[in-house]
């Protein structure tokens, strides 16, 4: 048996509930969410079969997820027939409890950081991180049988800072978007949002939050020169509202052509994308970008900033722009180069995505190799 260790997993988490969700399909795996209680009240866990291990109501073992002996007491007692554990993300006492079970009971585990070894997030709070590591998260990166990355760049900055274990690549699966009715999908999202059929359209899918940088998003698009380029924003509400897009588009005077959507669930996210000619991520940081992986699912070309690190893995297959830095001056001008180019280019850049995704990231391919990783690094029973 195989059970994963993670923090809540919401509707609203985004790309780490749909990668989670495939390992526990993968692993055929239980399911154990340390969540803050608060949220738990809130929001049910969004993966069937999850359960989710309320914290204490207590401000900072809220925060760090610290569950209470009831709330624990079922995962506890269900541990003896595990083979291994994969434990998911980091900075929250789950992964110190894991590397308890491992030193008390022999229990092996594996670490996948979803990007959370990163220096961008370490430059964040570092001085709580640092007293993290020191107290048991150091001695948990020590003990992990190996880590798991999505990319080879997340591998690479990861171990640039951080004595790791052995480890591996294995790239999220991502289904491949079925495009029957494309031109009555696309042409249903711009009638909804009043954008003319012969425009050009950007598709930004994700958390409206600084760390993906919305608002220099809207000002690259500015600052290119195409009066019938139009930007269309999914995502939910973070620490970056509607209002504040608004009134940047406003101050860059292309208020018309930005399109707050909001949060889009299930198959309908998959219209916007029909509706949309390009992908963008200016994002500080992705480790793999799940949006982004669907966007080329959907047959849309790519603009991915540096903090992209999908970005190299994708590079030989000729389906996207790659940054070379994160100033909007470089932005603006692949902008205005993709609102330049002929869409039947356009639609080349996005069937070569489409194929790469076809051969690299279909579920049946991650599902057996990462059976084979559980043989490789569980326990025998």
């Amino acid at each position: 048996m195989k059970t994963i260790i993670s923090l809540g997993l919401y509707k609203h988490s985004g790309g780490p509930t749909k990668t989670i969700g495939c390992f526990q399909r993968a692993l055929d795996a239980n399911l154990y969410c340390f969540c803050n209680n608060r949220e738990l009240e809130r929001h049910p866990i969004a993966i069937d079969g999850g359960v989710g291990v309320a914290s204490w109501n207590v401000p900072i073992l809220r925060e760090l997820c610290v569950p209470k002996p009831d709330s624990l007491a079922p995962l506890s007692q269900n541990l003896d027939d595990v083979s291994i554990l994969s434990c998911h993300s980091f900075y929250r006492y789950h992964a110190l409890w894991v590397n308890h079970l491992y030193r008390r009971r022999g229990i092996p585990y594996w670490f996948v950081p979803h990007g959370i070894l990163d220096p961008w997030v370490m430059d964040k709070a570092r001085f709580a991180k640092q007293i993290y590591l020191t107290f048991g998260g150091r001695r948990f990166l020590e003990d992990a049988k190996t880590v798991i990355f999505s990319t080879t760049a997340e591998k690479d900055k990861a171990e640039y800072q951080f004595e790791l274990p052995c480890s591996e690549i294995l790239p999220w699966p991502v289904d491949l978007v079925q495009r029957q009715n494309y031109q009555a999908r696309r042409s249903r999202i711009r009638e909804e949002l009043a954008i003319p059929e012969d425009a050009r359209v950007l598709l930004y899918f994700g958390r409206l939050h600084s760390m993906k940088k919305p608002l220099e998003t809207i000002r690259s698009v500015a600052q290119a020169r195409c009066e019938s380029l139009h930007l269309v924003m999914v995502g939910n509400q973070q620490d970056v509202s509607h209002e504040d897009c608004y009134a940047v588009a406003d101050e860059c005077g292309i208020a018309s052509r930005i399109h707050m959507v909001g949060p889009v669930y299930g198959q309908e996210k998959y219209d916007y994308m029909m509706a949309a000619d390009a992908y963008i991520s200016l994002s500080h940081r992705e480790n793999f970008n799940h949006t982004a992986a669907e966007s080329l699912s959907a047959g849309l070309p790519l603009i991915l900033s540096p903090g992209n690190d999908l970005q190299a893995d994708i590079h030989s297959a000729n389906c996207s722009w790659g940054l070379r830095d994160e100033s909007l001056a470089v932005a603006s001008q692949t902008i205005e180069e993709f609102s330049q180019m002929p869409l039947d280019q356009l639609q080349s850049m996005g069937a070569r995505g489409r194929e790469w995704v076809r051969e690299n990231l279909q579920f049946s391919v991650f599902a057996e190799r990462l059976q084979l990783l559980a043989k490789k690094y569980g326990r025998l029973l």
